[in-house]
């Protein structure tokens, strides 16, 4: 079986609409089923931390049907912390950062 590759902090280009995808996050085929993701974090020995538009900002456009997140640039937990994700959910635009707790 090959080794797992292990992510890290990467250089962020985020997209026209302000959302972003660590390039060493794989494909789990699209599924609801989010276990092949949290299984992945664990062997990355990651830990997460997430938060949302609605908690970080008192307002954004967003919230008046725009489909971006520009603008928002959501600060690390702190300094071991790297960016995994900003993306969007029925709830509004997401982050999510990531530290190695265990190296597998």
């Amino acid at each position: 079986m090959p080794e797992e590759k292990l992510i890290g902090p990467v250089e962020v280009t985020r997209d026209e609409n302000g959302y972003w995808h660590h390039p060493g996050i794989p494909s789990f085929d699209g599924g609801e089923d989010p276990e092949p993701y949290r299984t992945w974090l664990r062997v990355q020995g990651l830990e997460v931390k997430s938060n949302s538009l609605e908690n970080d900002l008192e307002w954004h456009p967003y919230w008046d049907g725009e489909a971006h997140c520009r603008g928002w640039e959501p600060e690390a937990p702190g300094s071991e912390w790297f960016l995994l994700s900003i993306f969007d959910t029925e709830d509004g635009p997401y982050v999510q950062w990531a530290r190695r707790v265990v190296t597998p």
